[in-house]
C-alpha cells in the first residue's frame, strides 16, 4: 500500500478526512433523528475519521479518478475533472463511512434492541440495512457538495504549508 506519496497529499488527505468526517458525523445524528449530544458527536466523528482515513490509505482514489478522467478525455483541473475526482472519492468515503456509522449507531443500541425484543422491529440487522439504504443517498449528496469546498481549502492549506506539488509520481503527470 502506498499511503501518502508526499507531504502535499498527506495534508490534503488529513484536512479532507477531518472535515468530511465531521460533516458526516453531524449529519448522521440529524438524518437519523437522534438526540444531539457531544459524546455521540465525538463517537461518530472519531469513527468516521478513522474509516475515511483508512479508506483513503487502502484505495488509491486519486490515481483511479485521474485514470478514469484520462479515459474519458478530461483535462486535470477542469470542472468536469474536478466533478469526477470528487465523485470517485465521495463514493468510496461515503459508502464505507455510512456502513460503519450505521453499524455503530444500530448495533448494541439499547433502544433498538428493546424494540426488537418487544416485537416492534423485525431485527437489528433489518434496522441496519434500512438505515444504510435510508442514509446513503442523503449522506452522499451532503458529502459530495461539501467535498468541493473542503478540497479547495485543503489544497490552499497544503500550498501554504509546503508549496506547490512537485512530485514526479503524481497522477496528474501521467500521460494518456
Amino acid at each position: 500500500m502506498n499511503f501518502y506519496k508526499n507531504h502535499f497529499g498527506m495534508i490534503i488527505s488529513s484536512v479532507v478526512a477531518i472535515c468530511i468526517s465531521l460533516i458526516m458525523a453531524t449529519s448522521a445524528i440529524f438524518v437519523d433523528k437522534l438526540t444531539f449530544t457531544v459524546p455521540l458527536l465525538v463517537k461518530n466523528w472519531g469513527t468516521a475519521f478513522l474509516v475515511i482515513t483508512l479508506t483513503g490509505m487502502i484505495f488509491p482514489l486519486t490515481d483511479w479518478s485521474f485514470a478514469l478522467g484520462r479515459k474519458l478525455g478530461l483535462r486535470p483541473e477542469t470542472l468536469p475533472h474536478v466533478l469526477l475526482e470528487n465523485f470517485v472519492a465521495t463514493l468510496f468515503f461515503n459508502t464505507t463511512a455510512t456502513i460503519v456509522l450505521t453499524a455503530v449507531n444500530v448495533f448494541n443500541n439499547p433502544e433498538i434492541e428493546g424494540a426488537v425484543a418487544a416485537g416492534f422491529l423485525p431485527s437489528t440487522s433489518a434496522v441496519f440495512v434500512q438505515g444504510v439504504i435510508h442514509d446513503w443517498p442523503i449522506m452522499f449528496v451532503i458529502s459530495y457538495i461539501f467535498a468541493f469546498f473542503v478540497t479547495k481549502a485543503a489544497i490552499k492549506i497544503a500550498r501554504s504549508a509546503v508549496g506547490e506539488l512537485k512530485s514526479p509520481h503524481s497522477p496528474q503527470n501521467a500521460q494518456a
